[in-house]
């Protein structure tokens, strides 16, 4: 390396140092991650199946109970070895990791046409980063900012090689395809939702200004790569669901599966769907009014109707263009290339899902696309500038982050200390309730069985799944201590849950737990033995 390299070289690898840094420090600032899903099953899962009770324990973290555990590994190891704050701060560092794919991709498609100061790029890549639903899930542990990074960075190759994907006929450019199909699947393999975007990437091939038969050799090559990433990440869980269950994506599509142990139902979320064609057309700014139709927090973030007003413009714009402009048209650039892997991408969010925090992908491309298209507009560069910053004003003056649930930092993430059991290897805990807590199994003696006799997914039915019928089996031929956990505002529906089992709380032997996670939440948990309803009876008549 000359000397004249190395300020090249360190301006390369500032944003890869940078990024992270950042990140990670502004993660820490914000506290530590308390969401709903974590306390779910963002620990219990990877728990789980290190420790081989995916058949000991009795589905404690609901539907999520069958979720990919290899996302959230990384994070149960850490978290179990590390202080809070070390672990919080390399959760943000790696989520800190979008930016310099980000940067990558705004030089390739920014700078495709002439030379801009390389302080847009950062620009366009920091914007892309502090959105409503990125900032909420900085530091916390639901993954669509993680596996963002492949999918983000499938995006990033495919642009870096985008004259390439037009001329070269070598089988290299076929093989570059492929791997970016390979990071595009390996995402949807972590985390189903994400295939969205598998389609948006693909189906970009099919606008590139070459020969349709060419387009669908790349698309085909993009394919084969998805589906290899998503065999590499989530095959062995499909077949581990596969064996257990009999159905690869359990228990969602199980109305074709049919398997016994879940109803014959497909389990999907349609409950933030548009119900209709007028709301499905302005989603992005009827979320912009009720946040709500799109999640359960609340945020507000202009990107996307700016985003859509932009497209707008430029079409309308596109349609009085003559001859006699200078500018080459969209079609022949990255940037629309970039721009149909976004709208097929969210055509099939809002057709599937409509859940804003699978969108983030987007949310970070979305200035990106919005500075191309006021970019392409024909006016002159000081009114396009000006049309930029005052785009940038707005979205920040209005801009309000989500939060999905913070505590404050302590020397214990979790905080749990499980109360004294006389026999942990004889002891059965049954969870009662829809409030996530399974997060507390682990800190419990490793021989302790939790059973969940009531959640979203399993509880006292006139139609009882396989799980049903399995814990009345294990309830009924249990020999040894046998105790209920719930949070006291479920109290009265824990009584009836382990009414069904013919079961009933012994009042006298309760203990209260108050992980530190559950700070911000004012009603504890109960810890108390649990009597056969006709055992109890007959001591009361003794008593009497």
């Amino acid at each position: 390396m000359t000397l004249s390299d190395s300020p090249h070289r360190i301006s390369r690898l500032l944003p890869w140092l940078a990024g992270p840094l950042f990140f990670g420090l502004l993660a820490l600032f914000l506290g530590q991650d308390a969401n709903w899903d974590l306390r779910n099953y963002h620990l219990y899962n990877p728990f789980a199946f290190l420790h081989h009770r995916l058949d000991f324990d009795m589905v404690p973290a609901q539907v999520a109970n069958f979720y990919n555990p290899l996302l959230h590994i990384p994070f149960y190891w850490a978290v179990m070895a590390q202080p809070p704050m070390l672990t919080g701060f390399l959760i943000g560092a790696v989520q800190g990791l979008n930016f310099p794919i980000l940067l990558g991709i705004a030089r390739s498609v920014m700078g495709e046409e002439r030379e801009r100061p390389q302080w847009h790029y950062y620009l366009a890549a920091l914007i892309g980063l502090l959105g409503a639903g990125t900032l909420a899930e900085l530091g916390a542990t639901f993954g669509d900012n993680l596996i963002s990074l492949p999918l983000l960075g499938g995006l990033w190759l495919l642009l870096a090689n985008f004259q390439d994907l037009r001329q070269d006929k070598t089988a290299r450019i076929l093989l570059i395809v492929a791997c970016a199909g390979i990071l595009t699947g390996m995402a949807a393999g972590l985390k189903q939702p994400s295939a969205t975007f598998a389609v948006g990437w693909c189906a970009a091939f099919l606008v590139l200004p070459v020969t349709f038969s060419r387009r669908i050799l790349l698309a085909f090559c993009f394919g084969i790569g998805v589906l290899a990433g998503l065999a590499i990440t989530g095959g062995f869980w499909m077949h581990e669901l596969w064996i257990h269950y009999g159905n690869p994506l359990f228990p969602y599509f199980n109305d074709f599966f049919r398997s016994p142990m879940g109803a014959a139902a497909p389990y999907r979320d349609i409950h933030f769907l548009p119900p209709s064609l007028w709301e499905s057309i302005f989603l992005p700014f009827l979320m912009v009014l009720n946040p709500f139709r799109v999640g359960e927090i609340e945020f507000r973030d202009l990107r996307f109707v700016l985003l859509i007003l932009a497209m707008m413009t430029t079409a309308i714009m596109a349609l009085r263009r003559n001859n006699a402009d200078s500018q080459p048209p969209l079609t022949q650039h990255k940037g629309f290339f970039l721009l149909t892997a976004i709208v097929v991408s969210y055509l099939v969010w809002l057709k599937l899902f409509a859940i804003y925090r699978y969108l983030l992908p987007l949310e970070m491309l979305a200035p990106l696309a919005i500075w191309l298209l006021i970019d392409r507009l024909p006016f002159r560069l000081p009114a396009r500038q000006m049309a930029i910053w005052a785009c940038l004003i707005l979205w920040l003056v209005t801009l309000k982050p989500g939060n999905w649930g913070r505590v404050a930092w302590s020397s214990d993430y979790f905080g749990v200390t499980p109360p004294p059991l006389a026999d942990p290897a004889k002891s059965m805990v049954l969870m009662t309730g829809v409030e996530p807590y399974s997060y507390v199994i682990p800190f419990f003696p490793a021989p302790v069985r939790f059973v969940r006799i009531e959640s979203y997914f399993t509880g006292p039915s006139e139609t009882p799944n396989g799980f049903d019928r399995r814990m009345q089996q294990l309830i009924t031929n249990h020999q040894g201590p046998l105790y209920v956990l719930y949070r006291s505002n479920e109290g009265e529906g824990s009584k009836a849950a382990l009414q069904h089992f013919n079961l009933r709380i012994n009042q006298e032997g309760c203990q209260q737990m108050n992980p530190h996670i559950e700070n911000r939440i004012t009603d504890p948990f109960y810890f108390c033995a649990v009597t056969p309803m006709d055992s109890y009876t007959k001591n009361e008549r003794k008593t009497k």
